[in-house]
C-alpha cells in the first residue's frame, strides 16, 4: 500500500466508527469490534468445604464438577475456595462482609436461616418461579426433593433461600454379623431380616420396620448383650455416649415418640413434655436397668466400639459407612433403620438435616450462580457426588436411577436410606448448635446420674425437672437469637 493511500484508509476507519456511534452503539461495543481479544468468561466465586477424612476424594469431586460444568458453560469460570470444615463458618462469615464475598456457597441447615435473616443471602423465589416451566434437566421445584430436605431451605414466611445439595438423618446402625449369629437360634431376631424371593432369609438386609416399638428394641438389645461368666461385658446390645453428644442422641428418640425438639418456627424448644420425659427415661433404663450398654467413657467413641465388633447397634448418621466403618467391617456387614415408635409415637421416625447451596446478596452474576446451583443440585449433580463421595442425594428421582440400584446391590446397607430420610421430623432447624451447647450438659448429667434423679436424690428433683431446666436454657438461646433476628430485620428493611 502506498504512503499516499494510508491517510485515506485511516479517514475511512474514523468515518466508520462515527457511523457506529451515531447509530447508538456504545464505545465498548466499538472497542470490541476492533479488538482481537477473546471475551473473558464470567468468574463465579464458589465456597465449599472438605472433610479431612476424605480430602483426596473431595478434590476429585470438585475437579469433576468444575470440568463438567465449565464444558457445559464455557462462558463461566468457577473459582473455588475450599476450606476445611472446622474453619469454614468463621472464614465464611468474614468473607461475607469483606471486599470479595463468594457468589455461591454451601451452607449447613444450621447456619443458612441466620445468614438469610441477616440479609446476606439472595432469595430464590423469583428464579424458581421463572424456572418452573423449564424442561426436567433444568427445572428446580419443591416436588423434586425429599420433603425433609426442602423444608430446611425455607424461612418461616415461606421465602426460599437455598436449594438442597445433601440430606442426612440420624439412624440406628446394626452389626449384621452379630445379628446373623444370634438369628441362628432366635426366631425373633431372624424375623428382623428381609427375605429372598424363594423365602430364604436375606442376611444382608434388615427390614425398614424390623423393630416394632421400644419394648421390642429393649428385648432385642438384651438378647444381643453377652457377658462372660464373671459378669464382664463381652458384647453390648446398644451403646449410648453420655459425653458431648447427648442432644443428638436424645432428639431422634424424642421424634420417634411423637415429640419435637423445637417448634415449627424454629424459635422455641419443646422437648420437656411427656414425649421427652419418656424418651429420656427410655435411654436411662437401657443403660442402668437393662445394662445393655458399655460403660460411659470419654476416651472411646461409639463408632470405635462398633468397629471393634463389640456393639450390636449404635446411633449414627446415614452418611456413616464410607468414613467410619468401611475400613473395619466392610460394606456388607451393617444395616440401617429409623428409630422405632415410642409409646406416644405411631411410626418409624428420625431427625434430618443437610446442606444446601445459596446465593449471596452481593452476587453480581446471578445467571451464572443459578446455573451452577441447578447443575450441582440436578440429578446429574446428585449422582456425581454420590459416585465420588458416597453421599445419598436429596432428590426423589435419585433413588430411581440405575446407579443407585447398583450401589444398593453392592452396599446393602443403603437399602433403607430413602425411607429413613422420608421419616424425618417435619420441623426446620434454627440455631440448633447453640441450643445443643445448653442442652448437652443437662442430658449428660441425666444419663450419668439417672438412678439418683429417678429416686429424687440427684442434682435434679426428677427427669422432668432436669429437662425443664434444659428447655429453659434452650429457650434463653432462642430468645436472644430472636431478639438478634429482629434487629437484623430492622436493619435490613423490607427488602
Amino acid at each position: 500500500m502506498s504512503s499516499a493511500r494510508i491517510p485515506l484508509v485511516f479517514l475511512g476507519l474514523l468515518l466508520l466508527v462515527g457511523v457506529f456511534l451515531r447509530a447508538g452503539l456504545t464505545r465498548a461495543l466499538v472497542d470490541d469490534l476492533f479488538s482481537n481479544e477473546i471475551p473473558r468468561p464470567v468468574q463465579l466465586r464458589v465456597w465449599d468445604w472438605w472433610s479431612p477424612a476424605g480430602n483426596e476424594e473431595y478434590g476429585q469431586y470438585f475437579d469433576a464438577v468444575e470440568k463438567i460444568f465449565e464444558a457445559q458453560n464455557p462462558e463461566i469460570d468457577i473459582v473455588y475456595q475450599i476450606v476445611p470444615f472446622g474453619n469454614y463458618v468463621q472464614k465464611l462469615s468474614t468473607a461475607l462482609v469483606g471486599s470479595t464475598p463468594p457468589d455461591v456457597f454451601q451452607s449447613s441447615v444450621y447456619w443458612a436461616e441466620g445468614f438469610h435473616q441477616r440479609g446476606m443471602l439472595r432469595p430464590l423465589d423469583d428464579l424458581l418461579a421463572r424456572n418452573a416451566a423449564a424442561p426436567p434437566p433444568e427445572r428446580v421445584t419443591e416436588e423434586m426433593f425429599l420433603p425433609s430436605a426442602w423444608r430446611h431451605n425455607q424461612a418461616a414466611d415461606g421465602t426460599v433461600f437455598g436449594v438442597p445439595q445433601i440430606i442426612d438423618a440420624q439412624c440406628l446402625i446394626w452389626n449384621l454379623d452379630i445379628l446373623e449369629k444370634a438369628a441362628a437360634d432366635d426366631e425373633e431376631i431372624r424375623a428382623l431380616f428381609a427375605r429372598h424371593p424363594d423365602g430364604s432369609v436375606d442376611y444382608d438386609r434388615l427390614r425398614f420396620d424390623a423393630v416394632k416399638d421400644w419394648d421390642h428394641f429393649r428385648r432385642l438389645t438384651q438378647k444381643l448383650t453377652r457377658r462372660a461368666p464373671d459378669g464382664t461385658l463381652e458384647q453390648a446390645g446398644f451403646v449410648i455416649n453420655a459425653y458431648g453428644g447427648g442432644a443428638g442422641m436424645f432428639s431422634p428418640w424424642l421424634a420417634a415418640n411423637g415429640g419435637h425438639y423445637q417448634d415449627a418456627a424454629g424459635t422455641r424448644a419443646l422437648f420437656a413434655g411427656a414425649a421427652g420425659i419418656e424418651a429420656m427415661r427410655f435411654m436411662g433404663r437401657l443403660y442402668w436397668q437393662d445394662k445393655v450398654c458399655p460403660p460411659f467413657r470419654r476416651q472411646i467413641s461409639d463408632s470405635e466400639l462398633f468397629q471393634e465388633r463389640k456393639v450390636a447397634c449404635m446411633v449414627a448418621g446415614t452418611w456413616s459407612g464410607k468414613d467410619i466403618i468401611r475400613n473395619t467391617l466392610g460394606w456388607d456387614h451393617f444395616a440401617k433403620t429409623a428409630f422405632p415408635p415410642g409409646p406416644q409415637g405411631s411410626e418409624q421416625k428420625t431427625v434430618t438435616w443437610g446442606n444446601m447451596l445459596v446465593v449471596t446478596r452481593r452476587c453480581e452474576n446471578i445467571d451464572a450462580a443459578w446455573r451452577y446451583i441447578k447443575f450441582v443440585c440436578s440429578l446429574e449433580g446428585n449422582l456425581l457426588r454420590s459416585k465420588i463421595l458416597g453421599y445419598n442425594g436429596p432428590r426423589l428421582d435419585f433413588y430411581d436411577t440405575e446407579q443407585w440400584q447398583q450401589a444398593m446391590a453392592a452396599r446393602p446397607y443403603l437399602s433403607n436410606v430413602k425411607k429413613i430420610c422420608l421419616a424425618g421430623d417435619k420441623l426446620r432447624h434454627t440455631e440448633i448448635i447453640a441450643v445443643n451447647h445448653q442442652v448437652n450438659p443437662v442430658i449428660e448429667t441425666l444419663l450419668l446420674r439417672f438412678p439418683e434423679i429417678e429416686a429424687g436424690t440427684g442434682p435434679h428433683a426428677s427427669v422432668a425437672a432436669a429437662l425443664q431446666e434444659a428447655e429453659r436454657n434452650a429457650n434463653g438461646v432462642f430468645r436472644r437469637y430472636n431478639q438478634q433476628v429482629a434487629r437484623w430485620l430492622a436493619q435490613r428493611g423490607p427488602n
